[in-house]
């Protein structure tokens, strides 16, 4: 089994000639990486994991340039958000906590998650920084697009098994606390993005779910000024320090696929 990460929270996964693809999204930046759409329009599973613009807006444009066999597992939000840009409901299935997919040699189990809670320090940060008048014309798009495109507390985690592996994909940093993770999970995909306290918070969910590797994602700056580059060095020593057999991946947007033997 094998996984690339495309910047944002675009994951693609690949084992056995089956590919899943996760939350694609083309950046509103002009120095960030741009996954290549044609590769994206060639995957027939697309995995959404929560409804805001940066996991699912850019579905319909991915859909539009393949060859019309890819399906679209999501929650009720993103669901209504596509049918509203065209998306035929024939490519989309409804998918809740609880929902279990096979497709090839994966296996997808949806479990409950929770959206970050942006505090209120990073808040203040961006909409006082200078990036705002630098990026208005961006923020104007976001805040039109965003509208249409709602988490409506329906974010999922997906825990996918393979090669006898397993592998837990957040889409958005926090858990829900009355559901149960497994723990010792091969790999965790990670987003770095939405506080403030980046490192200190993302230590609690290392604590909790108690990963053998961390892959981190969603750190990249690709929709300013909303977004920004997150630094990862803190975290990356604190792992050194209380979880030093915890592998910690930090890939490159697009960089080389990494293996899971």
């Amino acid at each position: 089994m094998r996984i690339k990460w495309y910047g944002t929270a675009t994951i693609l996964m690949e084992h056995e000639g089956t590919e899943l693809l996760f939350d694609p999204f083309f950046p509103r930046h002009s120095k960030a990486f741009m996954p290549p759409a044609e590769q994206l329009a060639a995957v027939e599973s697309i995995f959404i994991t929560h409804g805001h613009l940066d996991h699912a807006r850019d579905v319909p444009k991915i859909l539009a340039q393949g060859s019309g066999n890819t399906t679209v597992y999501c929650t009720e939000a993103p669901l209504r958000a596509l049918l509203s840009k065209g998306v035929d409901e024939r490519c989309i299935q409804r998918i809740a906590p609880g929902s279990v997919l096979n497709k090839g040699s994966f296996t997808v189990n949806v479990l409950k998650g929770r959206h970050i809670v942006f505090d209120a320090r990073l808040l203040a940060r961006t909409l006082l920084s200078p990036r705002v008048l630098r990026y208005q014309k961006n923020l104007r798009d976001l805040l039109k697009a965003g509208r249409g495109f709602k988490e409506a507390k329906e974010t999922v985690v997906y825990n996918i098994k393979a090669a006898k592996k397993t592998i837990l994909l957040m889409g958005s940093l926090n858990l829900d606390s009355n559901t149960e993770y497994p723990k010792g999970a091969d790999l965790l995909v990670m987003p770095f993005q939405g506080r403030s306290d980046m490192s200190r918070y993302a230590l609690t969910i290392i604590e909790r779910l108690q990963p053998k590797a961390v892959l981190l994602d969603h750190y990249d700056n690709t929709y300013p000024p909303v977004s920004s580059e997150v630094n990862t060095g803190a975290f990356i020593a604190s792992m050194l320090t209380q979880y030093p057999n915890t592998l910690v991946l930090h890939p490159k947007p697009g960089a080389e696929w990494i293996d899971f033997p």
